[in-house]
């Protein structure tokens, strides 16, 4: 299935609900709220791996909807606001590669990198 595929398929299924029309404030609450509810999968990750050396198991079922939830709100955020969501990830993608140019993974304390970021914090 295409990406576009996908959006079309989005956008009647939250039509047929009527989950349409949704003030653009509010799908960016949701986006937060369902990422923390992701978030909450992995919450104690850490303190557990350094106690006991061991995670629990993950409900990759669980997980998987959770991702569904920010997907289906960040779609209907990009259509409320008529943002293409292609068009702005594939805008966002030369802009960080600028700033992050490949040479950054190895180099990244190098003054010339520092000398880029701080030109994108002006």
């Amino acid at each position: 299935m295409s990406f576009k595929e996908l959006s079309e398929k989005l956008n009647k299924f939250n039509e047929d609900r009527n989950w349409i029309n949704l003030d653009p404030e509010d799908l960016a609450k949701s986006i937060v709220l369902e990422s923390a509810e992701l978030l909450e999968h992995f919450q104690r990750d850490n303190t557990l791996k350094k106690r006991w050396d061991k995670l629990p198991e993950k409900n990759i079922e669980e997980i998987s909807h959770e991702v569904w939830d920010i997907v289906n709100y960040l779609m209907r955020f990009c259509h409320e606001m008529n943002i293409d969501i292609v068009d702005a990830t594939l805008k966002k993608l030369e802009k960080v590669g600028k700033k992050y140019p490949v040479w950054y993974k190895q180099n990244w304390w190098h003054e010339e990198y520092l000398k880029i970021k701080k030109s994108y914090r002006t």
